[in-house]
C-alpha cells in the first residue's frame, strides 16, 4: 500500500478539519437559531398581547383608534385572538368564540397547535391579566411563518449562513497553497537526494534558503554524506595500498622465474600471471564500489579505447593473438568516471583474450553509444547469456571466476548503462558496454 506524502497528509488532515467546522457551524447555527426564533417568537406575541391588556386597560371595548389598529395588524398576519373572561368565555375575538387553549391557573402559557381544516399550525401565547376585572387572559396566535423573527433569520440562513460553506472551501484552499510553498525546500531537497548516488557522492542538499526546522534535517543528512564519502574515499585508498603491497612481490616472483630457463618454472611463471590478473580483478572489484564522477567528467571513450589496445598489445602480441581497433564518426563523449571504464574495458580485452584462439583477432569497437569488444572465442555459454546480472561466483565462459563482467556490468550500472552479451553467427563472443 502505497504511502501519503507529508502534503497529501496535510491536504486530509485540514479536509476533515474544515468539515468538522462545516458541520459544526451548522449544527451550532441550527441550534442557534432555533433558540433565538423561540425567544423572539414569545417576545412577539408578549408584545401583542402586552398591547392588547394596555388597551383594555384604558378602554375595556377596544373601540379606539389604536386598539382596532392592533387587531387589524393580527388579523393582516393571519393571526389571531381571544380574550377570556373571568368565567373562561371569550369576551373578543378574532374568529370563533372559543378559547383557542383552556387557560389554567394565573400564569403565562406558549402553545402550539397544528394544522387542520385549511389552517396552518399557530405558535400562540395565554397571557393572564394581574388585574381583578372582568378579563382572566389574553390568547394570541400567529402562524409560525408568519412571526417576523422566521423570515429575519430564514433570509440570515438563506444569505448569509451558505457563504461560510464556500468561505470555508476557499480557506482550506489556500491553506493547501500555502502548506505546497512551505514544504517546496522539502520538495527540492528531496530532488537532489534522489540525484546524489555513487557517481556523485561530492553532491550534498542545498541549505539556503531552508527554514530552521528544516535546515537541522539537511545539515545531519549532509553530515551523514560526508562520513558516507570519507568511508568510499577510504576505502578507495586502501584498495590502491593492496594492490601496490600484492603486486609488488608478485612481480618480484615473476622475475625471478623469468631469469630460468627451467619448464617448471615457465609453468609457475604463467600461474604467477594468472594470480596476479585475479588479484586486479578483486581490486578493481572493490573500487567499482567506490565508483563516484560529476557531471561535469567527461570521457572519450575513442581515448579509452586507444589506451587499452595500447596498455595490452605486447601482451596480445607476446600470447600469438591479434588485437584490431575501430572507431566510428570521430570522437564519442560520455559522461563517467574515466579510470573504472578504463579497467572495465581492460577486463573485456583481458577475457577475450583468454579465450581466443591461437592467431585469432580481439576487436574493439567505439560506436556513438558505447564500446563493444569481440573475439574468435568458443562464446558465451547459454546460462551466462540468459543472465541479467553477472553475480561473482558465476563463470565468464566454460572456465574461470567470472569476476570480469561482474565487474564491467557493475561499471555501467554505475554509468546508468548496461553490459550486453551475445554471440557471433560466425563464432566468437561480443561483450558490449551500452551507455
Amino acid at each position: 500500500m502505497q504511502r501519503l506524502t507529508l502534503l497529501q497528509r496535510l491536504i486530509v488532515a485540514m479536509s476533515i478539519v474544515a468539515f468538522v467546522a462545516i458541520c459544526a457551524s451548522a449544527v451550532f447555527l441550527y441550534i442557534r437559531f432555533q433558540a433565538s426564533n423561540d425567544a423572539f417568537r414569545e417576545e412577539t406575541l408578549s408584545t401583542f398581547a402586552e398591547d392588547l391588556h394596555r388597551e383594555l386597560s384604558a378602554d375595556p371595548q377596544l373601540s379606539n383608534p389604536h386598539a382596532k389598529a392592533i387587531k387589524a395588524r393580527i388579523r393582516e398576519l393571519r393571526g389571531q385572538y381571544v380574550i377570556l373572561g373571568q368565567d373562561g368565555r371569550a369576551i373578543d375575538s378574532s374568529g370563533s368564540q372559543q378559547p383557542l387553549i383552556p387557560h389554567i391557573d394565573n400564569r403565562t402559557q406558549y402553545f402550539e397547535l397544528p394544522s387542520h381544516g385549511g389552517q396552518k399550525a399557530l405558535f400562540g401565547i395565554s397571557l393572564p391579566t394581574p388585574s381583578s376585572g372582568p378579563v382572566e387572559a389574553i390568547q394570541v396566535a400567529f402562524p409560525k411563518a408568519h412571526v417576523i423573527f422566521d423570515s429575519v433569520l430564514e433570509e440570515f440562513v438563506r444569505d448569509i449562513a451558505w457563504i461560510w460553506i464556500p468561505f470555508v472551501f476557499v480557506l482550506l484552499a489556500t491553506n493547501i497553497i500555502v502548506v505546497g510553498l512551505a514544504l517546496r525546500p522539502l520538495r527540492t531537497a528531496a530532488h537532489e537526494a534522489a540525484r546524489i548516488g555513487p557517481s556523485s557522492i561530492a553532491a550534498r542538499l542545498t541549505e539556503s534558503g531552508m527554514p530552521n526546522d528544516v535546515l537541522t534535517l539537511i545539515r545531519s543528512v549532509n553530515a551523514a554524506l560526508d562520513r558516507l564519502q570519507g568511508g568510499f574515499l577510504s576505502l578507495e585508498r586502501f584498495s590502491g595500498q593492496l594492490a601496490h603491497e600484492l603486486r609488488t612481490p608478485l612481480a618480484i616472483a615473476k622475475t625471478r622465474l623469468s631469469l630460468s630457463q627451467d619448464q617448471i618454472a615457465r609453468a609457475v611463471e604463467r600461474d604467477f600471471e594468472d594470480i596476479e590478473r585475479v588479484i586486479t580483478q578483486l581490486i578493481d572489484r572493490v573500487r567499482v564500489r567506490t565508483l563516484h564522477y560529476e557531471a561535469t567528467d567527461v570521457v572519450d571513450l575513442g581515448g579509452v579505447a586507444t589506451d587499452v589496445a595500447r596498455y595490452l598489445a605486447p601482451m596480445i602480441v607476446g600470447a600469438r593473438r591479434n588485437i584490431e581497433l575501430k572507431i566510428e564518426n570521430g570522437p564519442v563523449l560520455m559522461s563517467g568516471a574515466r579510470d573504472f571504464i578504463f579497467r572495465a574495458l581492460r577486463n573485456l580485452v583481458e577475457n577475450a583474450l583468454h579465450h581466443s584462439p591461437e592467431n585469432g583477432v580481439i576487436t574493439i569497437s567505439v560506436f556513438n553509444i558505447g564500446i563493444s569488444v569481440a573475439d574468435q572465442g568458443p562464446g558465451f555459454t547459454k546460462m551466462r547469456l540468459n543472465q541479467v546480472s553477472q553475480a561473482v561466483g558465476k563463470t565468464d565462459r566454460e572456465d574461470g571466476l567470472g569476476l570480469g563482467l561482474s565487474i564491467v556490468g557493475e561499471t555501467m550500472e554505475a554509468h546508468d548503462g548496461r553490459l550486453v552479451l551475445s554471440n557471433l553467427p560466425s563464432g566468437g563472443a561480443v561483450a558490449t558496454m551500452s551507455f
